[in-house]
């Protein structure tokens, strides 16, 4: 069958749960949910899976309107997952049913910038705005921590209502619903293009020469949702840009020594933190990396594997070199140009967008499906479409917030790599280093009503030659879209 009343493309978290969603909600629609079944190069696949959005606050988030609505669609979607999990788990035997596994510390230590300091402040900020459960630890008694002397954690909170969720099994068990249902139909093939019948949506090519037919589409390929809205180069236009953020893991086998909960320090050097998420089994999965990049890593580089490794035993626990390597996992989280998530309809009849949503795509997703097959069916949604796709890209720095921001980031990195510096006056000369350096490429990017965010400068400093004239050039195209 090649005609579908839905169209998902996508396989990760978000268009699988779209599909169970669309069912949910209506269950007579025959919905088709279109990706590789290999997933590589997917954020899905490789997500560490922390399930929180507390964990996740930056002082940056706190500052602007749009960080705060973020915020917000966090606090919803953890709302939602009880009874997500529920909808999920009753139609499953119980040797596939999903489980959160509840705790969260979040730990402080010296080996990185102030950036750590003002996030972790952040995070408690948010928590005591919102009332929300925590208790403060002794850093230095915390089960799973175990780091080197001149890395031990300063200060500690635990989260009960954060924690993790195996993202593999997630997907498993998503698979296995739409595969027992006779109305969803999983399509092994990789989308190419976008077609168009009359001015709406009418059918989407696949690389193996096939087409699907439907008059309702949902696009949530992460960060090959690009790809297929440059076939329709008029809506692209007016749809703030997707880049990849790359990320490495990797999974260890400890052996009968299990960790209890989810360690992980705040948001730092461009980064979601270093964290260790317990998989089960002696499992255990440590992430801290994130790249921008044009186009998807889908190998994982010798750089971030020994930086992962030295963090790991540094940071977190130094018998883990006892530990068995399981293997390395490379993803990539779709990151809009003002790292603001897209969701919602276009002005092409029957076409929704689900993507740009980062490093939340995963927690969000009971939130975030739900609300798009609410849309889909012609219903108001879960909540007002604060990031419709097509828009302005959201102004969230100024030029001198944006320098001073991916200051504090790069001198964070510099000391998560471990850097030596002279103790005579090097502790003002190397910050200025990398301002002289910061402000070279804000000057030749050009200073406007768009500033591009401080985690973006990584594309436009490893090939600047390239990558200064297309954000320009870019910026003048939205500037033309939007005039």
């Amino acid at each position: 069958m090649t005609n579908f009343d839905v169209v998902v493309v996508g396989n990760g978290v978000l268009g699988m749960a779209t599909a169970h969603a669309l069912q949910l909600r209506s269950p007579q629609l025959r919905v088709a949910v279109v990706g590789p079944q290999a997933r590589n190069g997917a954020a899905s696949a490789a997500a560490g899976a922390m399930m929180g959005c507390y964990g996740e606050v930056t002082a940056q988030l706190l500052r602007t309107e749009a960080g705060r609505a973020k915020l917000a669609k966090g606090l919803h979607a953890a709302r939602c997952w009880p009874d997500w999990l529920g909808s999920i788990n009753e139609a499953l035997p119980e040797a596939e049913r999903v489980s959160i596994r509840p705790g969260t510390v979040v730990f402080s230590n010296s080996k990185s910038g102030t950036i750590e300091d003002e996030n972790y402040a952040a995070i408690l900020q948010a928590l005591q705005e919102n009332d929300e459960a925590y208790e403060t630890l002794d850093p230095n008694r915390i089960d799973g921590l175990n780091p080197a002397d001149d890395c031990r954690p300063s200060r500690a909170l635990y989260l009960p209502n954060e924690g993790s969720i195996d993202a593999a099994r997630l997907l498993q068990a998503l698979t296995s619903l739409i595969e027992r249902s006779p109305q969803l139909t999983l399509i092994d093939a990789t989308a190419t293009g976008l077609e168009l019948g009359n001015g709406r949506i009418d059918g989407v090519r696949l690389a193996d020469g096939r087409r699907l037919s439907a008059p309702r589409m949902v696009l949530a390929a992460g960060v090959w949702t690009q790809t297929l809205l440059d076939s329709l180069p008029e809506l692209a236009r007016r749809i703030p840009r997707l880049f990849c953020g790359g990320g490495t893991s990797l999974l260890l086998d400890t052996g009968p020594r299990e960790q209890a909960h989810v360690l992980r320090t705040p948001n730092r050097a461009f980064a979601c933190g270093l964290h260790a998420v317990p998989r089960g089994g002696g499992r255990l999965y440590v992430g801290a990396t994130n790249t921008l990049f044009a186009q998807p890593m889908l190998r994982t580089s010798p750089a971030d594997m020994f930086f992962l490794l030295e963090c790991a035993l540094d940071q977190l626990d130094q018998d883990l070199c006892a530990a068995q390597l399981v293997g390395w996992q490379a993803g990539n989280r779709p990151v809009a140009v003002d790292t603001c998530p897209l969701i919602g309809p276009t002005s092409v009849e029957g076409l929704w967008l689900l993507a740009g949503t980062y490093r939340d795509g995963l927690f969000l997703s009971p939130l975030l499906a739900q609300h798009i097959a609410d849309r889909v069916c012609g219903g108001d949604g879960l909540f007002a479409e604060t990031f419709a796709p097509e828009r302005r890209p959201i102004r969230l720095y100024t030029p001198q917030s944006a320098r001073a921001e991916a200051l504090k980031h790069y001198v964070a990195m510099g000391a998560e790599h471990s850097i030596r510096l002279p103790r005579v006056g090097w502790h003002q000369a190397f910050p200025r280093f990398y301002e002289q350096m910061l402000d070279g490429l804000y000057d030749e990017l050009g200073e406007d009503e768009y500033v591009l965010a401080p985690e973006l400068l990584a594309i436009v400093a490893a090939d600047r030659k390239r990558m200064v004239p297309f954000f320009r050039d870019y910026f003048a195209q939205v500037r033309q879209a939007w005039a």
